[in-house]
This record gives structure tokens, C-alpha cells and sequence, in this order.
């Protein structure tokens, strides 16, 4: 009996099947290790949001560190398809293995509705900043050290990270994740203000609002906070704050 010779459409379909068996394979081993990627930038990031990481660091340092990390790690989620805030729903939201628990997401306690807004914040100034841009930037932010700014006056300077509510103002709020921000350098030709901007004050105000409301502070310390910018609209502490080389120059020559 003589082997029958199969059409070659047939040998076609099954080319075709085995293609697609390959490929349906290979899909699946990429999607696992997305979601391998995903799951471990969540962790990641929890550990930089949890309330420990962000109200309990010891040095300023330590807290500015802690938050370029997580700006990492956000952008690493946004490079594999997530956006910023579906990340830290990821992070916050009700789920064995992560960090926050409450019963509606939209709605979290000010402790984490304030490392929330942070991060979201800082994450949208390092766009503008065009941090995440280069290679090199990624990498320090990585090991939490300051990245360059890439675009804009002062492209190829240095990141600040500065404070919303001043450590003079407000003892150990330099090492507040919710009170860093990412800010661009001074230029040439600029000069620090010696007041701080209207808008300046109101998020101060409304930072040490927030922070009595989640018992961060006493409701006595926030009541200092507001009389300082009190004093410091009507004028009363403008000498108190200029820098010293500048009250130095203002100093009458002695004879």
C-alpha cells in the first residue's frame, strides 16, 4: 500500500497552526513577565509609600532619597503601560499584598491622600523637567541621588528639592514626603525671593492643615504656622527672614 501524499494546503494549515501555537506561547511568556515587572514595581513602591518611609525618616536626606526612588519606580510602571495614578491605586488599594486598606479607593485617609498628591505632584514636575528623558537621570534617581534637568533655563543644572512648609517654620517637616518638592535651580540672573509668593503661603497653609488633620502635628503647632505667615504678610518678620550675608551688607560702616 503506497503512502498517500497529503495536499499542500494541508501541510499550509498546519504550518499555520504551529505558527500560531508559537506565538500564542510567546504572548503568553511576554504578558507573564509584564505582570511579573508590574507586581514587583508595586512592592517596590510600597515600601517608599508606606507611612514609615514617609513620615518617620530620620535624616533629610534619607527622605529625599527615599523620594526620588519612588519617582522611579512610578516611571518604570508608566514605561510598561500604567499611568501614575494607576499605580498608586495599585499601592493603595484594597488587596492582600499591598500597602493601604480601605473600603473605598476613591475616597483614603489623609495620611495617604497626602503621599498620594506628593507623589503625584513631584511626578508631574519631573516631566517638566525632563528627568525621566535621560538614561543617566534614571540611573541616579535609581540609587536615589539628584538628577540633572533636561529641559527648559536651566537644562544640564542640578535638580532642589525644596520645601513647602520651611524647616524653620515647622521643626522636621524637611523630612515629610508630602512637604518635597521637585523644583528646577535657580538661573543666572535670578535671585531668591525674599517673601515667599501668595501662592507659596496658601500651600503652606493648606500643607499644615493637612497634616493637623491626619495628627501629624498638634493643632497648637498649626496654629504657629498660620501666626508666622500672619506676621510675615504684615512685614513683621521680613528682616527675620533675609539671609544674613544680605543683613550683613545693610549693617552702617562703623567710622
Amino acid at each position: 500500500m503506497s503512502d498517500t501524499q497529503l495536499p499542500v494546503s494541508e501541510y499550509v494549515k498546519q504550518g499555520i497552526f504551529i505558527i500560531a501555537i508559537i506565538a500564542i506561547a510567546i504572548f503568553g511568556i511576554k504578558t507573564c513577565r509584564k505582570f511579573q515587572k508590574k507586581k514587583q514595581i508595586v512592592i517596590e513602591l510600597t515600601s517608599h509609600a508606606s507611612e514609615s518611609a514617609a513620615y518617620e525618616q530620620f535624616y533629610q536626606d534619607n527622605a529625599n532619597q527615599n523620594l526620588l526612588k519612588a519617582l522611579y519606580q512610578m516611571q518604570l510602571g508608566v514605561e510598561l503601560g500604567m499611568t501614575p495614578s494607576e499605580i498608586l491605586d495599585k499601592v493603595m488599594q484594597k488587596d492582600e499584598g499591598e500597602l493601604f486598606s480601605t473600603e473605598n479607593t476613591e475616597k483614603l485617609p489623609v495620611r495617604q491622600e497626602l503621599i498620594r498628591e506628593a507623589l503625584l505632584s513631584n511626578y508631574d514636575n519631573c516631566l517638566k523637567l525632563g528627568l525621566f528623558d535621560d538614561q543617566l537621570n534614571l540611573n541616579a534617581m535609581e540609587n536615589g541621588e539628584i538628577p540633572s534637568v533636561t529641559k527648559g533655563p536651566a537644562e544640564g543644572e542640578e535638580i532642589v528639592i525644596q520645601q513647602i512648609l520651611p524647616a524653620s517654620v515647622l521643626p522636621g517637616a524637611d523630612k515629610l514626603l508630602p512637604n518635597l518638592s521637585i523644583s528646577p535651580p535657580l538661573v543666572d540672573g535670578q535671585k531668591k525671593p525674599a517673601k515667599p509668593t501668595d501662592f507659596e503661603v496658601a500651600r503652606a497653609k493648606r500643607l499644615a492643615q493637612q497634616l493637623a488633620n491626619a495628627d501629624l502635628i498638634e493643632n497648637e503647632v498649626y496654629a504657629k504656622v498660620l501666626e508666622y505667615y500672619e506676621k510675615l504678610a504684615k512685614g513683621e518678620l521680613e528682616a527675620a527672614e533675609k539671609p544674613e550675608e544680605d543683613k550683613k551688607t545693610e549693617e552702617p560702616k562703623k567710622p
